[in-house]
């Protein structure tokens, strides 16, 4: 029998009319100590689905993936467990991976083959022809990959939960209501062995080990006779090019379909039409992967990727070299002092703290000295040099993973002040995030601002 028999087969099945999905979930509430809920449909538990046994802390780290707007820490009280501003993908006891099953009737073994996971998606038969037609993939135990799910969902299935943040009345961050994060957004399969290549695929697998893709999505028939599609809002992805330290630029952004092939954006989010595809790129996750979740962007960063950046001793000597250059602030005539994340502040310490004008880059400490009749900290005039612009606190960035490089902190971001080295704020700067249905946007990696489209960094100076 030819090679191409012998591929991959889906299998067909006409759709049956009283499939009601209220049959398989339920609405229930996640609700948080400070009042407010998501509401979240849980699949009922399925007797297939095993709990995921407590990964040894010593085995190898495949890699990280980092909440992008988080300064090494989430912004507001997790509401899950899962929830984190990053998670650590290490190598599991057992292996959880699945892979699709090939049924060779030459081959008794992919015959016999268990299925444990499936993925169905409705196509349409024919232009002519208005009934549609079920297609399904079997999948089953991978011996050599690790399975990683990510979603908004709380359940059993999901491994990393992500919500996006919005700023209440206060000013402060909290976790969205009505989150456009997919309940089951996405999964990584990681192998086992080195290099550890980890690949990413839009979709996670349910509590029944099950995706249905929603009848909105865009779904087609490949040249070689399987079924692919797309979620209904998309799983994009950007690959940088080059190394961080020796330079690094971002690509192109892609979206990344169920089973894993890479297709050029759609012209909307959760348009009909595919975006065509590109069967030159593929969907292995490099180092400083950006994955956007339509809501939520997480980074990607490998084990060798973090161990050659700068880790947190050195971002704490570079805080050291700060403060022992022992910058003063012109006007109330006071040594500033970057205080740690992790230490508390004082009413002293508070008056200490270096705050910039971002027009400029000048930094003083808090003050109110020739400040023009009705100016407040959003629009101040520098007493220095008298450009106006945003008044803002400088805050260190935190989170080592969104440092390009190893480079001193010198310059910091608009209009947020986070500070970070000149090479980190160049390359942010020219990466492009998305925004609502079809914007792009710069934003700092540390609180997810958007920058200034003027002025987006400033480099600091210090009296």
């Amino acid at each position: 029998m030819a090679a191409a028999e012998h591929s991959r087969r889906p299998l067909e099945f006409t759709r049956r009319p009283t499939a009601n999905a209220e049959e398989f979930s339920h609405p229930e509430r996640i609700k948080s100590s400070h009042g407010w809920s998501i509401t979240e449909e849980i699949e009922e538990v399925d007797t297939r689905v095993t709990h995921r046994a407590s990964p040894d802390p010593h085995a190898p780290i495949y890699g990280e993936l980092l909440v992008l707007g988080t300064n090494g820490s989430l912004p507001c009280p997790a509401i899950s467990p899962k929830m984190k501003h990053k998670f650590v993908l290490r190598k599991q006891r057992k292996a959880t991976g699945v892979s699709p099953i090939s049924r060779d009737p030459k081959d008794a073994s992919s015959l016999t083959r268990k299925s444990t996971h499936t993925v169905a998606m409705t196509l349409t038969k024919s232009k002519s022809s208005s009934s549609d037609l079920n297609a399904v993939t079997e999948y089953g135990h991978d011996h050599s990959t690790d399975l990683f799910q990510i979603g908004r969902s709380a359940d059993s299935a999901i491994d990393f939960v992500v919500v996006e943040t919005v700023a209440n009345g206060n000013g402060q961050k909290m976790f969205k209501n009505n989150s456009t994060v997919s309940r089951y957004a996405c999964r990584i399969q990681c192998e086992r062995e080195p290099p550890y290549t980890a690949r990413l695929y839009a979709a996670a697998f349910d509590t029944r080990g099950r995706i249905q893709l929603s009848s909105l999505a865009p779904t087609w028939t490949t040249s070689g006779g399987d079924y692919d599609g797309l979620t209904t809002n998309g799983v994009a992805f950007m690959r940088p090019t080059g190394n961080f330290e020796s330079g690094v630029e971002p690509g192109e952004w892609r979206e990344v379909t169920v089973m894993g092939s890479v297709r050029q954006l759609r012209k909307q989010r959760s348009a009909r039409i595919p975006g065509d595809p590109v069967p030159e790129e593929t969907n292995t996750l490099t180092d400083g992967c950006l994955i956007d979740l339509c809501g939520i962007t997480l980074m990607w960063r490998t084990a060798i990727g973090l161990e050659q950046g700068p880790s947190n001793t050195l971002l704490r000597e570079h805080r050291q070299a700060l403060n022992e250059k022992a910058p003063q602030c012109p006007v109330n005539f006071l040594t500033l002092h970057f205080r740690s994340q992790s230490a508390g502040s004082t009413m002293d310490e508070s008056s200490r703290e270096p705050w910039v004008y971002l027009a400029c880059g000048h930094v003083y400490s808090h003050h109110h000295w020739k400040a023009e009749p009705g100016e407040s900290d959003q629009h101040r005039t520098c007493p220095l040099c008298r450009l106006a612009g945003p008044y803002a606190r400088l805050e260190l960035g935190q989170e080592k993973a969104f440092f390009i490089d190893n480079g001193p902190l010198s310059h910091a971001f608009v209009p947020c002040g986070h500070v970070t080295t000149e090479m980190s704020t160049r390359y942010w700067n020219s990466v492009m995030i998305p925004h609502l249905a079809s914007e792009w946007i710069p934003r700092c990696p540390f609180c997810a601002a958007a920058l200034d489209p003027t002025i987006p960094t400033v480099k600091l100076l210090f009296s």
